[in-house]
């Protein structure tokens, strides 16, 4: 798996968002009223920070975490859509676009499959012109 730069800044930025909405919430009077954001924005942001280790690493299990990922994002952006404030919406925001990321993540695991199965073969006119008997030396 060739990874992206792109996806593991939008995991890493979703973990800390989430961890930082999570802290926010849980310093609020009325604690009572926030748990299920508090552990759900928790478990997004401890997903969200796995599966960019484990995409970062290669791992064959990237896409089973990527999986598990999407569900855990959905219920975190559901739960903070209720809210009406900047930092909620930043992270309905995050969870979304990272939602799409961990898409991509399970798509590039099927065309590893896919390119596994049909390799791809430089054609031998690529190399015509090129002639190993003239080396150049420093």
């Amino acid at each position: 798996m060739i990874w992206k730069k792109t996806i593991y800044d939008s995991l890493i930025s979703c973990s800390t968002l989430c961890n930082q909405f999570a802290t926010e919430c849980s310093n609020a009077e009325d604690i009572e009223n926030w748990y299920r954001s508090i552990f759900l924005n928790l478990d997004c942001a401890d997903m969200c920070r796995n599966l960019a280790t484990l995409y970062v690493r290669g791992s064959e299990n990237a896409r089973l975490l990527a999986k598990a990922c999407i569900e855990v994002c959905e219920k975190c952006a559901q739960e903070v859509s209720q809210y009406n404030f900047e930092r909620a919406n930043q992270v309905y925001a995050i969870c979304q676009q990272t939602i799409c990321c961990c898409v991509n993540i399970i798509d590039m695991g099927y065309q590893t499959d896919l390119e596994a199965k049909n390799p791809v073969t430089t054609p031998a006119s690529l190399f015509y012109g090129i002639d190993l008997r003239q080396t150049l030396y420093n």
